[in-house]
């Protein structure tokens, strides 16, 4: 749309669509565990994220990554 291209290239060079996603996802995981427990003027009260529950979810998104490599390699 704006010639702006959205793409990270994983170990051996190629295009990864994937791995965005996973970029993506730690992303707003980290944002939510920043923001945890405060009280915004638009959304209100969030959620309390204890630091174990970051590390479960951070986990689980480098799963996928990692998944993704192992069988891309075989």
């Amino acid at each position: 749309m704006f010639g702006v291209k959205l793409s990270l290239t994983d170990s051996r060079g190629n295009q990864s669509i994937t791995l965005l996603m996973v970029v993506i996802a730690f992303a707003v995981t980290t944002v939510k565990f920043l923001i945890a427990g405060m009280t915004l003027p638009v959304i209100g009260q969030q959620a309390a994220m204890t630091a174990s529950e970051y590390g479960m979810a951070f986990a689980a998104e480098l799963a996928v990554w990692l998944g993704r490599e192992w069988t891309e390699k075989k």
